[in-house]
């Protein structure tokens, strides 16, 4: 069976995970931060650099490429089963928190140029066939990632930072210590999100183009932790079209974006429950929407924020639910590679 050397790096409760998270992350950002250093400078300054991932991983790209085409350095995110080939004039920047990811592990050993890979498991497939490494340091990760995704998101927008910037933003190592205190001030909303997903018979997760991420990695860890149905739609995308499906059960989590509220105010005219995430100017709304305020210091903190959040959100609905957030219905599916592969 493909997944056993997979299972074989263990792994904690999923409400270990998600309690244990901030505290986690104020431990391993200075350390982060070095080995981000590190990696950029082995690596060297990209003229340009295309990063690929599957599921979480993918998810956690989006941000820093965005980030780097934004400054100077074009830069693409590619599902991994999708990628390549990749020929030397390419900088390759893979990430796999096990390291084992069989597509992203595939396109790695067929590069032929620069390749960088970004792993929890330092002893992996993946760090064997990179030029260079940035782990995180087999930090004890849950089955449906908590910090495994925090984490990895923090470092690839580390590494991006030093790219453009020299070194990381310094607010990284203060993140732990305010991301703790959002989750105290935001208990109360993930307690109503719960109920609110728990009455729910479909999510839809809506974040801009730059941000999509966060859709990305939102509906993936609901699937896996509530089972609940949820999909990932990017802001424009949504309005052109995908909107129609919209029912009384749907659940809709919008992440602010380009629409200028379009979307908030067009489903709230429906009386639609809605979360909106909302990082700018307030947006007239319904009566049924649910304002959280992310309050994050730029915008790759984001995705660390709200995956956070929707952490909670997902043990208290699995809770609510009567559902095992370590219990998965599909494992050996091939995806990861096993010993010798």
């Amino acid at each position: 069976m493909s997944v056993n050397a997979f299972l074989r790096q263990g792994f904690i409760p999923f409400d270990e995970g998600v309690l244990s998270q901030t505290s986690r992350l104020t431990e391993v950002a200075p350390v982060l931060r070095e080995r981000a250093l590190a990696a950029a400078g082995a690596v060297g300054r990209p003229d340009q650099a295309t990063f690929i991932g599957i599921g979480a991983s993918l998810a956690a790209l989006a941000a820093p490429v965005a980030h780097l085409s934004a400054r100077g350095i074009p830069s693409v995110r590619l599902n991994a089963a999708q990628a390549g080939p990749f020929d030397e004039t390419t900088t390759l920047v893979a990430l796999s928190q096990s390291g084992r990811s069989r597509e992203t592990v595939d396109v790695m050993r067929a590069a032929t140029g620069r390749k960088l890979a970004v792993v929890n498991v330092t002893d992996s497939p993946m760090a064997a066939a990179a030029d260079s490494v940035l782990t995180l340091g087999d930090l004890p990760d849950s089955l449906a990632s908590t910090i495994g995704f925090t984490a990895s998101a923090m470092a690839v927008s580390m590494l991006a930072e030093t790219w453009t910037d020299g070194e990381p933003s310094p607010t990284w190592l203060s993140l732990g210590e305010r991301l703790a205190g959002f989750l105290d001030a935001t208990s109360a909303q993930a307690e109503e999100i719960a109920d609110r997903l728990s009455a729910a018979s479909i999510i839809d997760l809506v974040a801009p183009a730059d941000q999509y991420g966060v859709a990305e990695s939102g509906a993936l860890l609901l699937r896996e932790v509530t089972r609940v149905p949820a999909a990932s739609f990017e802001t424009r995308q949504y309005l052109h079209g995908l909107m129609e499906s919209t029912h009384p059960s749907t659940l809709h989590v919008v992440l602010d974006g380009p629409d200028d509220g379009q979307i908030l105010r067009a489903l709230g005219s429906l009386g639609r429950q809605i979360v909106e995430l909302r990082t700018g100017a307030p947006v007239v709304h319904g009566e049924r929407t649910l304002v959280v305020p992310v309050e994050a210091h730029n915008p790759l903190e984001i995705p660390v924020f709200v995956a956070a959040l929707l952490q909670q959100v997902a043990l208290r609905s699995a809770r609510a639910r009567g559902i095992d957030p370590d219990e998965f219905l599909f494992l050996d599916t091939g995806t990861k590679l096993d010993d010798g592969e």
